[in-house]
């Protein structure tokens, strides 16, 4: 009898178990100084972590927006921060005046340096590839703007100063504009009905759609 061909079962693939991903909000920090001028920084993608060291470094103020992902798999745990805003961060305290060559600091004196040596230009700093701006210069971020997302990441609600309006019906794809809390004067498009008093909207937030969820009094027609 000839050899018969031996039938062999493919092997199994590894059982990782489910997949499940849980996304907080890292607190901004309570002592933010909204009194100093603010500007927003363009990194290199994923970069901006580095990017705000280095800024830190060379003695700038930095609000990094970001969230916490831990997924879980089977036995397996991942932990890391990502930025709320992906290539986005806040920075205050910019260093902008030139002696010669160098950068100097706020006090007109004192040379920028990072990694022990002077820096002729931010996009010298590790990670930053721009500052937003137009030809006349950097572009300030309003210090309410600032507020208003360092509420977002800390869940804080400012209290109301305007009327409540009675509740309305909402559906999917409506366009409405946020008339309360921190992201008032926004506008929002409506992806989700939550039962009848609340709605997760789409809301652009320097360039990125973000998924929001809010009362549906704080809607209004837009």
């Amino acid at each position: 009898m000839g050899n018969r061909a031996r039938h062999s079962k493919p092997p199994a693939k590894p059982d990782y178990g489910l997949r499940q991903e849980l996304v907080t909000k890292v607190p901004a920090p309570m002592d933010i100084d909204l009194s100093l001028d603010w500007y927003l920084v363009y990194t290199a993608p994923r970069m901006e972590a580095k990017a705000a060291r280095s800024l830190s470094e060379a003695g700038c103020k930095v609000f990094l927006p970001a969230l916490h992902r831990v997924i879980t798999c089977g036995k397996r745990l991942i932990e890391h921060d990502v930025a709320t805003f992906p290539r986005y961060l806040f920075c205050a305290g910019m260093p902008f005046r030139r002696r010669g060559r160098d950068i100097i600091g706020d006090d007109g004196v004192s040379v920028v340096t990072v990694n022990g040596r002077p820096i002729d230009d931010i996009r010298d700093i590790d990670g930053v590839q721009e500052v937003v701006g137009t030809a006349q210069g950097w572009l300030k971020v309003p210090s309410a703007a600032v507020g208003m997302v360092a509420n977002f990441q800390n869940d804080i609600t400012p209290p109301r100063h305007d009327v409540l309006k009675p509740e309305r019906s909402v559906k999917v794809g409506d366009k409405l504009t946020v008339i309360s809390g921190p992201f008032m004067s926004f506008q929002a498009t409506v992806i989700e009905a939550i039962g009848l008093h609340r709605a997760d909207v789409l809301i652009d937030i320097f360039g990125r759609e973000t998924v929001v969820t809010m009362g549906i009094s704080q809607l209004d027609a837009a």
